[in-house]
């Protein structure tokens, strides 16, 4: 007998979701792994060849998180224990969440 979880991991890789997969878990512990103080005025967007997009809620905040970028990827990557991030590229946008996700989270 095979287990689930190695049977949905050769689907995930077989079907090549696994950035999907890693964008939905940083979405969903963002605020464990930067903290509640940047979660704050941060969300992240998406992951692109190992390069996050983080929406930042102001000037101010894109200023300030950018002194922050290698520990940003330096905490990602060390949650996951694996080098899933190699860049952060910030911009200014709308950090509520996506109703998408607020579904996922009712389930979870």
């Amino acid at each position: 007998m095979e287990k689930i979880s190695h049977i949905l991991e050769g689907l995930i890789k077989k079907y090549g979701l696994e950035g999907k997969v890693i964008e939905y878990k940083i979405s969903l512990h963002w605020k464990d792994i930067v903290g509640e103080i940047i979660a704050s005025h941060t969300r992240p967007e998406g992951i692109r060849y190992k390069r996050l997009q983080i929406l930042v809620d102001s000037p101010v905040w894109l200023q300030e998180i950018s002194f922050y970028k290698q520990e940003v990827i330096e905490r990602i990557n060390k949650y996951f224990r694996k080098p899933v991030v190699t860049s952060v590229y910030f911009k200014i946008g709308n950090i509520e969440e996506p109703e998408d996700q607020d579904v996922f989270k009712r389930h979870m």
